[in-house]
């Protein structure tokens, strides 16, 4: 089953944060199975007020706009530090030690450019 504690989300927050220097971003715990990184604003263009990210196609999506790309890649790299797939199920496959969840902006909010 799928776990992630809150102390392990509070120190990512923390690297996700000092490596994001000059975006908003909100890391949050999910029903205590995932993790979800909102990047809320930001000096770079995006390309979407609203976004949920597809981490398993992050280079082919953003292929054209290779600032992004790198930067959606680290932010996963970072969230799914430690993530395994230890534990097989015979409905659903292997499933993962936790979820990593990617949005740019959120669904009550849309992501601003600032300078």
């Amino acid at each position: 089953m799928p776990y992630i504690s809150s102390e392990t989300v509070a120190q990512k927050r923390k690297e996700i944060k000092a490596a994001l220097k000059g975006f908003k971003v909100s890391v949050t715990r999910s029903s205590h199975s995932g993790i979800n990184v909102d990047i809320l604003s930001g000096p770079m263009d995006m390309g979407y007020s609203y976004l949920q990210v597809n981490q398993y196609y992050i280079k082919e999506h953003y292929a054209e706009r290779p600032v992004v790309m790198n930067l959606l890649q680290t932010v996963y790299e970072m969230a799914a530090a430690g993530k395994t797939t230890d534990h097989y199920d015979s409905d659903y496959g292997f499933i993962p030690s936790f979820y990593v969840n990617i949005c740019i902006g959120a669904w009550n909010k849309p992501y601003q450019i600032v300078k």
